[in-house]
Parts: C-alpha cells; sequence; structure tokens
C-alpha cells in the first residue's frame, strides 16, 4: 500500500512541479504584456511631457515597469529551483528540462520587445529644460536601480 501512495504521490507531485513550471513564466508573460499595453498607451497619448501631470504619469508608469522587473526575476528564476527540486527527488528527468526551457525562451522573447519599447519611453522628449532635467532623473533611476526612490 505504500508503494502505491508513493507513486500516486509522486505523480501528484509532477503534475504540479509541471504547473509550476509552465504558470510562473505564464504569470510573466502576462505581466509582460500588461506592461507592454501600458507603456505603448502611455507613449502614444503622451508623445511628450509638456506638464507636471505627464510627468507623475511617466513616474507611475516606469515604476511599474521597474517592479515587474523585480517580480520578473523571481517569476523566471523560481522554475529552475523547482526543476533542480524535481530532479534531486527523482520527480522529473532530465527530458523535462524543456518545460523551463518553452515558457522562459516565449517570455525573454516578449522582454525584447518590451526593451525595445522601454528605450523608446527613455527617450521621450520634453517641453521645458526643467521637465527634461526630471525625466532624465527618472530614466536614469529607471535604467540604474533596483527601485523607484523618486
Amino acid at each position: 500500500m505504500n508503494s502505491r501512495n508513493s507513486k500516486g504521490d509522486k505523480q501528484l507531485s509532477y503534475s504540479l512541479i509541471v504547473a509550476l513550471l509552465a504558470g510562473l513564466p505564464s504569470l510573466s508573460l502576462i505581466s509582460g504584456i500588461v506592461l507592454m499595453t501600458e507603456l505603448k498607451k502611455f507613449m502614444a497619448g503622451t508623445p511628450r511631457i509638456e506638464t507636471e501631470q505627464d510627468l507623475e504619469h511617466f513616474k507611475k508608469i516606469v515604476k511599474h515597469q521597474m517592479y515587474a522587473a523585480l517580480l520578473q526575476i523571481v517569476l523566471l528564476g523560481t522554475p529552475v529551483l523547482i526543476f533542480s527540486y524535481g530532479i534531486q527527488k527523482e520527480i522529473l528527468g532530465f527530458g523535462d528540462i524543456l518545460y523551463v526551457i518553452v515558457p522562459n525562451s516565449i517570455v525573454i522573447a516578449l522582454g525584447l520587445l518590451l526593451r525595445k519599447l522601454e528605450k523608446k519611453g527613455q527617450s521621450v522628449s520634453a517641453s521645458t529644460p526643467e521637465l527634461r532635467s526630471e525625466v532624465d532623473s527618472v530614466v536614469y533611476i529607471w535604467k540604474k536601480k533596483a527601485l523607484p526612490n523618486w
């Protein structure tokens, strides 16, 4: 009876691990699509920072991008740890690495598209020298820091 439960437990563990290996990158993909849509919408509606309100909206968008980048690290890194656990516990085989590679490759491809859009967002123009200075500061933090600190 123990071997039967053990086999059932192993199958349940396998199903759970595969669900996590596919689910976490799926959350990452959804997050990337939402962020890309948000940035595109902002850039279409605000091709130039003209007011303090535009600047605050830009900061909000950038803040979302920065927090999401940290979330992406967790969502894409965790499957590697889960896969390692599955291998160690002999729940997964080495062929199951495709459950890590394929979803993460799709997310990385989307990330490259988002990166192009981010570069456009980072080069947004401003109507005054003061706003230009603020935008430059936000962009510097966006590129160089992990968290927004404005």
